[in-house]
């Protein structure tokens, strides 16, 4: 739960009728809004940065799924705003709650009215609603077990991000694979290693050490291939000069020929 900002609580029936990631982005929703059904304008971020644990692009799509089935709408409002439109009271289940909360107000507000004999009388208690952010909810053990176990898990792969600094090594097994797999020596690899962790600090960015592996894999990969097509379009360039001089060469003898053979025929040119 750490990786979800405090007191956010999820529904633990809209997690088995849509799924618990669902679940998780309706609690969001709902939370900035501030109702089960409502709209509001708010900056871009809030929405995007409550839950963590996912990604901005897991959380589009999962937005996009609870969009088709007309929960919610979110559409862009200019200057990094979004305007989200809620309508989770078409889930039966929370409309039955939402029906059963007046009724319990309502009886309370008879019951103050009744002689004091009768408002002894013990009204029964309405279920509380299960949506995050008004009243909070009660998880059945298997549910609890599978968020917590896929919060531990985001929480476990987020504490071991990091960012590039100058001591970054590159790992055997990646020189490995590059010199059985890519058939690319270990001497090309560190020759633009540099080169890689220079652009990567200046990006700022956080990955695991093994995404960091991973990350200079393709960028060697991408690095050889940009050396053999440079290589092969200066051989071409040398080609086409060396031709080029050949077929001059072969000009200027010809061109000799031609010459010696004119001034053979003219009896009269003594000159040669």
């Amino acid at each position: 739960m750490s990786l979800l900002a405090p007191n956010l609580s999820i529904a633990p029936h809209l997690a088995k009728q849509y799924g618990l990631e669902q679940a998780v982005m309706l609690a969001v929703v709902s939370e900035l809004v501030g109702a089960w059904s409502g709209q509001v304008v708010i900056e871009e971020q809030r929405l995007y940065g409550r839950a963590i644990c996912f990604s901005r692009q897991h959380q589009g799509q999962l937005l996009s799924q609870l969009s088709s089935l007309g929960l919610l709408q979110v559409a862009p409002a200019g200057e990094g705003r979004v305007r989200i439109e809620l309508d989770l009271l078409k889930d039966q289940s929370l409309s039955l709650n939402s029906s059963r909360i007046q009724d319990h107000n309502q009886g309370e507000i008879q019951h103050q009215n009744l002689p004091e004999a009768q408002a002894k009388t013990p009204l029964v208690e309405a279920p509380k609603p299960s949506m995050g952010g008004f009243g909070g909810w009660r998880r059945d053990a298997g549910e609890g077990d599978e968020l917590s176990r896929l919060f531990a898990a985001k929480e476990a792969q987020h504490q071991h991000l990091c960012h590039m600094d100058l001591e970054w090594k590159i790992s055997a097994n990646i020189i490995k694979v590059l010199a059985q797999q890519h058939q690319i020596s270990e001497a090309f690899a560190l020759g633009i290693k540099d080169e890689f962790v220079v652009y990567y600090m200046d990006k700022g960015r956080r990955e695991t050490p093994g995404g960091w592996d991973q990350k200079f894999l393709k960028w060697v990969k991408k690095e050889q291939v940009h050396q053999q097509t440079a290589q092969a379009r200066a051989q071409r360039q040398t080609q086409q000069q060396t031709n080029s001089s050949n077929e001059e060469a072969r000009y200027a003898a010809k061109q000799r020929r031609r010459n010696i053979t004119a001034n053979v025929l003219d009896i009269n040119n003594t000159d040669w």
